[in-house]
């Protein structure tokens, strides 16, 4: 049988739709690619954001015949070694909602996600307070506004750069004004507010798709619709001690717990609300703490599996 491999060439998965996938190489070519059904019997399918080696067929198109080792995976988005998380909220209109911000850096935590957040409509309301709560957690955390971006031009340089090299997602709840700060970031993109977000959902008779746009040499950028109201299991977080680990801040006061199998989230003796109590740690961060808690206390082992 005549063998129909040109080449072998390394690539990242920009595009994924489906089993079709999108495969850019180091000079910027793109390859359309279908996976090896191997993949599929190991229960591993390629992701946006995976680094593979694909072999080029005769016509053009290619199969991807191997993964490379992968730094961390998501459900949702549906991509692969990503490399910080920009959470963008707004200071008013609407109101921050701690718990779901909360929610995302834990995520972000546990899958070895560096976190960024950006703050917009500090025109409307100071947005000092809310970054002073995440830098305080040892977050990164900028203030901005989109509408005035002359005024905010050093946040919106510093934000750029931190996201030079790396596979970035930008996630947010309506209404903050997450399109517009890509935007402003990245203009070459021409994005109308919003349509990032409606290139990558879900269609009426389509497959969920998620893509990564080129923004600079080796960054890549992705927009995640839905994705501010994810579900904690299935991400890891099933038990007391992972969840513990989703949260830095807190945990590095656990060391100093009276009991073994202390909470944290009351008990007498417990480090961290001798921290708390001490002003070492934001109220807003242990009262999601403590919710989280009790959401995956409800969640039984066989739940998380898939």
């Amino acid at each position: 049988m005549e063998d129909m491999t040109l080449e072998v060439r390394d690539g990242l998965i920009v595009k994924s739709v489906g089993g079709l996938y999108s495969v850019r190489t180091a000079d910027g070519s793109i390859t359309e690619c279908r996976a090896k059904g191997s993949f599929r019997k190991n229960g591993m399918n390629p992701l946006a954001g995976d680094r593979v080696c694909f072999e080029v067929q005769k016509d053009g198109s290619g199969f991807i015949t191997r993964i490379y080792d992968r730094k961390n995976s998501l459900i949702r988005p549906a991509a692969a070694n990503i490399d910080m998380l920009v959470i963008v909220a707004a200071s008013a209109d609407p109101n921050p909602d701690m718990f779901v911000l909360d929610k995302l850096t834990a995520v972000a935590a546990v899958n070895n996600i560096e976190v960024l957040l950006a703050v917009n409509k500090d025109d409307i309301k100071s947005a000092d307070e809310l970054c002073a709560v995440y830098s305080a957690a040892g977050f990164q955390a900028e203030a901005v506004c989109t509408k005035k971006q002359e005024l905010y031009a050093p946040a919106f340089e510093r934000i750029r750069n931190k996201l030079c090299g790396k596979i970035t997602f930008f996630t947010g709840a309506s209404g903050v004004g997450k399109s517009s700060l890509i935007n402003v970031l990245f203009p070459s993109l021409e994005l109308s507010t919003g349509s990032l977000s409606r290139k990558i959902q879900r269609g009426k008779h389509t497959t969920r798709t998620t893509e990564l746009f080129c923004v600079g040499e080796n960054t890549f950028i992705g927009d995640t619709p839905g994705f501010s109201m994810l579900d904690v299991a299935g991400f890891g977080m099933i038990n007391s001690e992972s969840l513990l680990a989703a949260f830095p801040d807190i945990e590095k006061y656990a060391f100093d717990c009276k009991y073994t199998k202390c909470t944290h989230v009351c008990e007498d003796g417990c480090g961290v609300m001798k921290a708390l109590n001490g002003g070492k740690i934001q109220p807003s961060r242990h009262e999601s703490y403590k919710r989280l808690y009790d959401e995956l206390k409800q969640i039984k082992p066989w739940d998380n599996k898939e």
